[in-house]
């Protein structure tokens, strides 16, 4: 497995829901800022959307663009670059059919998009969402250069506008996967000159370490084999790889081994087993690196996992709601 599919896989997901809006003119909705990534998908019509905190001036979307908010700022979408707008959350509430499909707005040319949230899982520890920008756009070009982005866009447009039982199962899951790739479409068009993380996954020599790291988490690697690897001597790699990456390369893998520990506690597996995956020689040589990394035992670490994952599934469908208002 390359580093970037690698990266890609530890993006994960929870708590995903979706919705469609049709909204006739003039109509404009805003979506708190907040921990769930998002994408908007316009399947009819076109809108302007501004992104709070960006730079980037409104951008005019246009029937087929996908796009993406994988740090979940806040934003409007509307008709008219000055149209009003309401919370995406009194949308919800008031015009949400017994279909699901959220209708509003004056009357007028209508636009129908389709969106989806997400809660994204230690995103401020994930290299990869931390070096993407407030939003990616996705053009209908762009999205044809990635294998089946285009169809599953097409998929949901179809399926979320029929009523077919277990429809809104279907669509959740399919959603993870068009985040998935349009998060790739993005890092494929990406100049070669990109810098931080990104261009480490493209940079022949770093990305070459990186995936060497990331496919054999438990070797016991060090700064000499790893530039012996990739045909570099110790010193030049150590200086390349810091200069790209932000950190030293054995730095880095106590970050991903630390980063897969949690992965492996959140689901039960045993102490024993995580220092194994991990490349530790034993529990207690493991225990002592995940303490100093996490600043709790391993043990009470996963606990409290299990804890919250129990108080979240009691929380039922009344969270709904608000999290679409943060998508």
């Amino acid at each position: 497995m390359d580093a970037l599919s690698d990266v890609l896989q530890t993006i994960r997901l929870a708590s995903n829901l979706f919705c469609r809006s049709e909204l006739s003119a003039p109509w404009g909705v805003r979506l708190r800022g907040g921990t769930h990534a998002g994408f908007h998908y316009v399947a009819r019509g076109g809108c302007w959307l501004t992104v709070e905190g960006a730079s980037a001036p409104a951008a005019a979307l246009s029937e087929g663009d996908l796009v993406l908010l994988p740090r979940g700022h806040a934003h409007a979408l509307r008709d008219r670059a000055e149209s009003p707008v309401r919370s995406l959350e009194a949308l919800f509430s008031e015009a949400r059919g017994d279909d699901g499909v959220v209708r509003s707005g004056g009357g007028g040319p209508t636009t129908t998009v389709l969106s989806g949230c997400f809660t994204v899982e230690d995103r401020s520890t994930n290299p990869l969402l931390a070096s993407l920008p407030p939003l990616i756009r996705i053009t209908p070009d762009e999205g044809r250069a990635v294998p089946w982005l285009e169809q599953n866009l097409q998929f949901i447009a179809a399926e979320s506008a029929s009523s077919r039982p277990g429809s809104h199962v279907v669509l959740t899951r399919i959603a993870d996967v068009v985040f998935v790739q349009a998060l790739r479409a993005f890092i494929e068009r990406l100049p070669h000159d990109a810098g931080g993380f990104l261009r480490a996954l493209r940079e022949p020599h770093i990305g070459q370490a990186l995936g060497l790291m990331h496919q054999q988490l438990e070797h016991p690697w060090t700064v000499e084999t790893l530039a012996s690897k990739c045909g570099l001597s110790r010193s030049a790699f150590a200086e390349r790889f810091k200069q790209i990456v932000g950190e030293p390369p054995l730095g880095y893998l106590t970050r991903r081994r630390m980063e897969r520990a949690t992965e492996l506690l959140r689901t039960g597996s045993t102490l024993a087993d995580v220092a194994r995956r991990t490349g530790y020689s034993s529990e207690a040589a493991f225990s002592h690196a995940f303490r100093q990394w996490a600043g709790t035992p391993p043990g009470a670490y996963r606990k409290a996992q299990r804890d919250e994952r129990a108080r979240l599934g009691s929380s039922g469908a009344s969270a709904v709601a608000s999290a679409l208002g943060e998508a």
